[in-house]
């Protein structure tokens, strides 16, 4: 009885306390709120007539001004993104327009350099076309490179620089009337007396920097300060001079007697380039001391300390300076060159205690990031306000928790319910990583699982499969069938897994993706051999054979290379395996993505100029050879402001299925420009329009050409449509219904191109043809070394009822063979190129 009550009044305790602090809370609640809105109405106006005075202050008075900054520092670099956020931190809400140039790199000749830079600046302000107003200037480099250029580039306006190192530099370019600015002082001593304060037993310093003008300049002040520092040996790491294996030799044994600081580093000796971000992490990743760093633009993760420079502060004076002097407030001859270099002087609290570093022996000025104690402080109060409803919600949970358990049953249900949910998690879980039907990994779990798999395999291979005819058994055959061949594959996969320690996954409905760890493929290592096997497997289905094919990229990486570039490339490897006709396995080659993202250019290229109605047409002439005389013409499309041929876009548009629209956008142009000739009273000529095989399948296409020609009142004998041999190759009951009822319509077929695929006179009865088309190829190579074969092909031809045109006919010499031979009809550069309509008389 008496433990009873005794629970009971323990129960009632925690529901009091519970009570106690939600009520502390919001005491606290209300204290706060009556604070943060105590402040009168008057006040409000006060304040907010200060901060609209500011407002116009920093950018308010100028209006439709041009603005350029220009930098040496490349666009997705930090510091000049800190200097863009300074510079529109003023300029937004204003009429102000900003530009940005940024300085590439040149060669070690200074001379050179600045000439360089001149013809680059003149050419940007040609190009841009803009008067600007103002110029900002945010490094050293260039605004070196603008000293003797200023006057010539920029005359008579201002130039505000800031960010500045090089003191002497600024205070020269200064005595320019329209030049002055902002240096910044430079805080490395700062940063060199921290770290002897701190590593109390190194006896080096060393300094990481490039070849670059920044790393340069960084490099020699270090250097200079030597004579500061008499107990210690100073040692410079020229990063551009070593190669990355080099580097990292030079910093992975250094120890507790080395002070390291990083200046500026981002190209080896090899000419490889580094992000800030990957070079810091190589730093980090291989260095057993601390890293400080000099006139960082914001705190570096793993970096003891050093001065943190507020890039973005300098920018914003910079440019008020400059809407001041604009808005003719102040006059730049009147301003001095002066010092700004706001920032602060940090040390990592976390880095400073694994290193078991002396924290008394801090600078006062320097701020301390991410201590326990300073969070502790600076957020306590709030901490404590914030914990309070927490902690009651605790004692009241303890509370219905206690109430509730006062049972076995209720205990052994809770135990049997959370047994039950784990399952369910690791049954969800499980479906979440693996494919329902082949048990292997599926896409999501296999590109995020590819880092960990990989972290101790620096080479490895990456082969995607695509099964070329699954859709055709699926739909013959059924999808159980398609599915009992899946899980045949995967287990062959499987078992390669274990043999080979490989790792595959169903990448999507018919594509699977292996990985090989430690291992670099080659094609004819076993492994390939086995992932065919795999999938070169036949089906039996109803006491009926079926073969199974596949395609597959393979890529590999020997250590330089992200997992899911790898996967890609061999994404672009499998993608050209299809188009050289499937069952085919091809490995990976820069010429691979080459090609590939030159179809993409292309193609962009391609549906850029459908949109923008960017097609036209231009006329090659075609000569009947005995009288000399135009009877027709060949429409040849192309793209405006475009260096890019048909044999470019039009094998891309095929393959992307847009040659049906090029076809009919060909059919329009040219039915309009002969619908103007007749109406201009001009005796008309037939045109021929490239016909692609592709176009047999566009249904309406034979519609389209008629309404075309009916609706501008064009007779069917002056539209031609030129077929290229691959057609007669497909004997298909389509292809026939479709020249059948052009004949019919009276619209005359010619062959293209004859002499450059199979050529074979077999194929020709096939189509009710009227004309062949002998290629340039046939000219090139037998007309003047074995006349008798154009002779016999002509002579065939016209047994057969055709007329023959030759194409490529470029001298008058191979003109007059042709006639001897009976050639009917030339098109070539003797008679003329192919022109737009407007310059046919």
């Amino acid at each position: 009885m008496k433990s009873r009550d005794g629970n009971r009044l323990f129960r009632l305790g925690l529901l009091s306390a519970g009570m106690v602090f939600l009520l502390i809370f919001v005491v606290f609640v209300l204290k706060s709120w009556k604070f943060y809105f105590h402040t009168k109405p008057k006040d409000w106006a006060v304040q907010k007539d200060r901060q609209e005075t500011e407002e116009e202050g920093q950018g308010g008075r100028i209006s439709s001004k041009n603005i350029l900054l220009i930098s040496s520092d490349a666009a997705s670099e930090e510091i000049i993104q800190r200097q863009i956020e300074g510079v529109r931190a003023v300029l937004d809400g204003t009429e102000a327009h900003l530009d940005s140039f940024h300085v590439r790199p040149y060669s070690s000749d200074d001379e050179r350099d600045a000439t360089d830079f001149y013809a680059d600046m003149n050419a940007y302000l040609q190009k841009k076309g803009i008067i600007y107003d103002g110029v900002l200037v945010g490094d050293d480099r260039s605004l070196s490179l603008l000293k003797q250029y200023k006057d010539s580039l920029f005359p008579d306006i201002p130039l505000i620089f800031f960010s500045i190192r090089d003191q002497e530099l600024a205070k020269s370019v200064s005595k320019n009337s329209k030049m002055t600015g902002y240096y910044m002082f430079s805080y490395m001593k700062e940063t060199l007396d921290l770290a002897t304060a701190l590593q109390v037993r190194a006896k080096s310093i060393l300094a990481i920097y490039d070849n670059s003008y920044l790393g340069m300049e960084e490099g020699k002040e270090f250097l200079s300060l030597q004579d500061q520092f008499p107990d210690y040996r100073f040692e410079g790491i020229n990063f551009s001079q070593l190669s990355r294996e080099e580097f990292i030799q030079s910093i992975e044994n250094l120890d507790e007697e080395s002070i390291l600081l990083y200046l500026y580093a981002g190209e080896d000796e090899d000419g490889n380039r580094y992000p800030r971000s990957q070079i810091t992490k190589l730093l980090l990743s291989k260095v057993s001391t601390p890293l400080y760093g000099h006139a960082m633009d914001e705190e570096i993760p793993g970096f003891l300390g050093g001065r943190i420079v507020d890039y973005r502060l300098m920018a914003e004076d910079a440019t008020l300076l400059l809407t001041e002097i604009l808005s003719n407030r102040v006059k730049i001859e009147e301003q001095p060159v002066v010092e700004d270099s706001p920032g602060t002087l940090y040390v990592n609290y976390r880095v400073l205690t694994a290193y078991r570093l002396p924290g008394k022996k801090l600078p006062k000025a320097c701020v301390i990031e991410g201590g326990i104690r300073d969070i502790w402080r600076e957020y306590r109060d709030i901490i404590i306000i914030a914990l309070l409803p927490f902690l009651s919600l605790f004692l009241f949970s303890l509370y219905f928790i206690l109430s509730r358990m006062r049972s076995r049953n209720l205990f052994k249900i809770l135990e049997d319910e959370n047994d039950r949910l784990l399952y369910e998690q690791d049954q969800l879980a499980h479906k979440l990583r693996y494919d329902y039907l082949t048990e292997l990994l599926n896409r999501q779990a296999a590109l995020s699982n590819m880092e960990e798999l990989l972290k101790n395999s620096k080479e490895f291979s990456c082969v995607l499969v695509d099964i070329d005819n699954l859709k055709e058994l699926n739909e013959l055959r059924g999808y159980e069938t398609g599915d009992l061949y899946l899980s045949a594959v995967a287990n062959r996969l499987k078992k390669m897994e274990r043999d080979y320690g490989a790792v595959a996954s169903r990448y999507g409905g018919d594509e699977f993706l292996i990985v090989f760890p430690r291992a670099i493929l080659q094609e004819d290592s076993l492994e390939i051999k086995e992932i065919q096997a795999a999938f070169y497997r036949s089906i039996t289905v109803s006491g009926e054979t079926v073969y199974m094919k596949a395609s597959g990229g393979v890529a590999c990486s020997e250590g330089n290379a992200n997992p899911k570039e790898v996967v890609m490339s061999a994404g672009i490897a499998l993608s050209a395996a299809k188009t050289k006709g499937k069952n085919h396995f091809v490995f990976y080659t820069d010429e691979l993505r080459y090609r590939k993202e030159k179809i993409n250019q292309i193609l962009k290229m391609v549906e850029r100029a459908i949109q923008q109605n960017a097609f036209y047409m231009v006329y090659q002439p075609q000569v009947e050879c005995k009288g000399r005389k135009i009877v027709g013409f060949e429409s040849l499309l192309r793209i405006r402001n475009e260096a890019c041929s048909p044999d470019q876009f039009i094998p891309v548009a095929e393959q992307y299925g847009y040659i049906t629209k090029l076809g009919k956008i060909a059919v329009e142009q040219v039915v309009r420009q002969l619908a103007r000739w007749k109406d201009e009273g001009r005796t008309l000529c037939p045109i021929s329009i490239n016909f692609s095989s592709y176009q047999i399948y566009d249904d309406d296409f034979v519609d389209f050409l008629l309404y075309q020609m009916e609706r501008h009142g064009i007779p069917h004998e002056y539209v031609v449509l030129e077929i290229t041999e691959s057609i007669l190759f497909e004997e298909s009951k389509q292809t026939k219904a479709v020249f059948k009822r052009l004949v019919d319509e009276g619209i005359e077929l010619h062959l293209d191109d004859f002499g450059t695929g199979y050529s074979s006179f077999a194929y020709l009865p096939y189509i009710p043809l009227n004309t062949v088309k002998m290629d340039k190829s046939i000219v090139d190579n037998f007309l003047s070394t074995n006349g008798d074969v154009v002779r016999n092909l002509i002579s065939i031809v016209h047994d057969l009822g055709m007329v023959v045109i030759v194409e490529g006919v470029e001298e008058e010499w191979q003109y007059e063979k042709l006639v001897e031979y009976g050639c009917d009809r030339i098109q070539g550069y003797l008679f003329g190129g192919p022109v737009l309509a407007t310059e046919i008389s």
